[in-house]
């Protein structure tokens, strides 16, 4: 199953993922934020510490047909 959430900065997308994910095994994640400054770096961090483990991320935001981003 591929499920993809888009939307604004700041909308929820990153929680609302996680959620439709639940408890998969097999998780390929690929975060697009661009890191501008202090406070996206910080929420980023935050992100990247909820994130189970086991999720395969791949953090891009530009080239995302790149195969890096394929699983």
């Amino acid at each position: 199953m591929m499920i993809l959430v888009t939307g604004g900065a700041r909308s929820g997308k990153s929680r609302h993922a996680e959620v439709l994910i639940g408890d998969s095994s097999q998780v390929l994640y690929i975060a697009t934020s661009q890191i501008l400054d202090d406070e996206m770096a910080a929420r980023i961090e935050h992100h990247r510490q909820s994130r189970p483990e086991h999720w395969r991320t791949v953090e891009r935001w530009q080239h995302l047909d790149d195969p890096c981003c394929h699983h």
